[in-house]
């Protein structure tokens, strides 16, 4: 009797596959079982042991002496020959009884109709009772991605003999047609696709198809009725549902004969099985697999921390939005994990652009690894937080008719002036209607309207608000709307608003704020926005300069034709403020029409819940990824979906160290989680730890050289190392 038996044992996300082979020839007294499990490590499989390994030794060693005595003390002839082989066979299955039964048998079981009691667990065991016809690559990959539910699953696979197959097909195949043509009711449509459906399951068999007995078991388990009861419908909502399409049952009245037909060892007592094609074996064996994520086009994050097999993401395949965010605490691996990411996002599509926006100075290395064209801010480059570039007619009809581009930079500009107002501590109050004014009277000025064709234009700047506050002040009468009586408060307002603007004037603190844009991304490989005049510290005023590169990078998404990939670190500075939530909530709705990718880094889950707006921002990230977290209680595990075993995953996930070798984060695609570890490879991890002033050479071949002015162009040289190797990280 050869028989294969796929166990899958999926607990949080360990899945362990074992095909058991099991070889019984009587006469000879041999058993050989082998288990075959896939190491966590990715490794090939190997064959294992344990106590049913001690009890093939064992059962060997006194089989060895059994026959050594007889051959030494019996007469050779036939009869002793017989007793001697029912002996070993006697003695093998009694001694391999007794330790599988020491090994896995409970102390006591209560059987009822529906349900068992098995030692301190009640367990319900469900078959399949139906199949599909033709089920899809996989079809129980759902049911392994449950984290929440303990469950075992068994499935025998019996190849049958071919001939007596190919009968019985024919046999059932020719009743179905003799039913379908006698039939004169509204059935015969359905008896028909029946044995249409059971003609070409037997054609199939006749050109060579392997026919196979099949049979699916799954042991339900929970500490209490309740839980069980809960468990057990979740398990059977799975496998009806697609990709599945599988009718599970209750063995009523038969617990026991499914449950030790479930058994790792064991004959199938059950006796139920379907007729199954080499094809949709296939199809089964591949389900655990599924249990990983493999997107063409996407980015390795990590490996399954269970089977080992790479969980590859391409978070541009999203269709509700191309963000993600990052959050754990210091010291978890965050950082590295975003940096190893962002590595890997732009090597894999030369065409993609990179973009790096942090506060602390903490991407200076990789930035200068990478070759990046570093723009610092706080210089005399110029940044026009009034710019505008034309929104692309695919894009237009993605966002909607009533979609507003130049009403959203409106409101984009004048979140920065209040901010920038707030930051020195001045409150607008009712003033705040004259500086609208003068916005839009700017944008008039150089022919920008809500018309999408004239935003090609030249952009007006903050100076040319300033112009329009002296012409208020001198010529008021063009400015007035209803009544002669608002000329004095408009030439006040245009009086102070004007002296709060000297700063953006030629020598003042924001000068570089005051004049055109002078950089594009268009023609870049990596883009550092260096906020380093700041020696990694952070004052009042980085909100407000982060909202601002955050506006220059959006408004150049627009004119690009690249990906974009655009990792904000420290991103808890742009939740704090209401104004720039508001902004930053609009990038967020319309990232994915210009093909930005925008990925928040922070410490804290909280700041995402404090404002509508950041809530708003959350719902548009479609990757989320979670490091160690002690932070991560029932709450916020509610508000993110986790269930309890993914919260103490967060809160216990290994940070990232030498010793290990990786850290551990939980990444989740489109409400799936899977447990990841994160690791790096020689070359990746030099350039993660690369000190731009320790002068060492680095790693990555730069892009091309050019000028850019009032920048800082980097240069790296080539060096081999080893980029196989995966090592460690901080």
């Amino acid at each position: 009797m050869h028989e294969l038996l796929l166990q899958v044992d999926p607990r949080l996300e360990a899945l362990q596959l074992q095909f058991v082979v099991v070889t019984t020839v009587i006469g000879v007294g041999s058993l050989l079982v082998l288990r075959f499990a896939r190491a966590s490590d990715g490794s090939s499989p190997h064959i294992e042991g344990g106590e049913f390994a001690a009890a093939f030794d064992e059962t060997d060693t006194v089989a060895e002496a059994d026959a050594a005595s007889t051959e030494r003390d019996a007469p050779d002839d036939h009869a002793t020959d017989a007793n001697t082989e029912a002996d070993l066979e006697t003695v093998f299955f009694e001694t391999l009884e007794e330790h599988h039964q020491s090994a896995v048998a409970p102390a006591a079981i209560e059987w009822e109709t529906r349900a068992a009691r098995v030692g301190e667990q009640w367990t319900t065991t469900l078959y399949v009772a139906e199949y599909p016809d033709y089920p899809s690559d996989g079809y129980l990959s759902d049911l392994f991605t449950l984290t929440d539910v303990e469950f075992d699953v068994t499935a025998r696979i019996r190849p049958k003999n071919q001939e007596r197959a190919r009968n019985e097909l024919q046999e059932i195949a020719d009743d179905l047609q003799v039913d379908a043509d006698l039939e004169r009711s509204v059935r015969s449509r359905y008896l028909q696709e029946r044995a249409n459906t059971a003609a070409a399951t037997y054609n199939a068999v006749e050109s060579g198809q392997h026919v196979f007995g099949q049979s699916i078991l799954i042991t339900v388990r929970a500490e209490t009725r309740p839980k069980l009861r809960e468990a057990a419908r979740k398990i059977r909502s799975t496998l009806r549902e697609d990709p599945a399409n599988l009718t599970p049952k209750t063995a009523l009245c038969r617990q026991d004969l499914a449950l030790q037909s479930a058994a790792p060892i064991g004959p199938n007592v059950f006796e139920r099985e379907s007729i199954a094609l080499g094809g949709a074996v296939g199809a089964l064996v591949a389900s655990p697999h599924n249990a990983t994520i493999l997107e063409p086009g996407g980015v390795e994050f990590g490996i399954h921390r269970r089977t080992g097999n790479p969980v590859v993401i391409d978070p541009f395949a999203r269709e509700n939005g191309y963000a993600m965010f990052v959050v754990g605490d210091t010291g978890s691996g965050k950082s590295f994990a975003s940096k190893q990411n962002f590595i890997r996002s732009i090597e894999q599509n030369p065409d993609r652009i990179g973009i790096i926006l942090e506060p602390l100075n903490n991407w200076a290395g990789v930035a200068d690894a990478l070759g990046a064209t570093r723009i610092t801010v706080g210089g005399t480059l110029g940044l026009n937080p009034l710019e505008i570039r034309p929104t692309p007619a695919h894009v237009q009809q993605a966002m909607g008719e009533d979609a507003s581009p130049f009403n959203e930079k409106l409101d984009d500009a004048m979140s920065f002036l209040t901010n920038f107002f707030a930051l020195r501590d001045v409150s607008l109050d009712d003033r705040r209607t004259t500086v609208e004014r003068a916005l839009r009277e700017a944008y008039y000025r150089k022919d920008i309207t809500d018309d999408i064709a004239t935003h090609g234009n030249e952009s007006p700047t903050i100076r040319g608000m300033m112009d329009v506050f002296e012409e208020m002040i001198e010529t008021p009468e063009p400015f007035v709307v209803r009544s002669e009586a608002e000329v004095e408060k408009l030439k006040a307002d245009a009086t102070w608003l004007l002296g709060q603007f000297r700063p953006f004037e030629a020598g003042g603190r924001y000068e570089n704020l005051g004049k055109p844009s002078e950089f594009d991304i268009r023609d870049e490989k990596v883009v550092y926005l260096d906020l380093a005049q700041r020696e990694g510290s952070v004052d009042s005023s980085t909100a407000l300069t982060m909202q601002l590169l955050i506006s220059l990078v959006y408004e150049r998404a627009k004119s690009s034709d690249a990906e974009i990939v655009f990792y904000l670190d420290e991103a808890r500075y742009l939740m704090k403020d209401t104004a720039s939530l508001s902004f930053l909530e609009t990038v967020f709705r319309h990232h994915r029409h210009h093909d930005l990718s925008i990925r928040l880094i922070t410490q804290t889950v909280d700041e995402f819940f404090q404002h509508r707006e950041s809530e708003a921002i959350l719902d548009q990230c479609a990757v989320k990824q979670f490091h160690r977290l002690d932070g991560m209680d029932n709450h916020w595990a509610d508000e993110f979906g986790l269930n309890y075993a993914q919260m103490r995953f967060v809160q216990d996930a290994i940070p990232g160290n030498e010793d290990t070798g990786y850290s551990e984060a939980l990444v989740g695609v489109d409400g799936e989680w899977r447990g990841i570890r994160v690791q790096a490879m020689s070359r990746e991890k030099a350039v993660i730890d690369f000190d731009p002033r320790s002068g060492s050479s680095r790693t990555f071949a730069p892009p091309a050289e050019r000028s850019v002015s009032e920048t800082e162009q980097t240069t790296p040289h080539g060096g081999q190392v080893d980029d196989t190797t995966r090592e460690s990280m901080t």
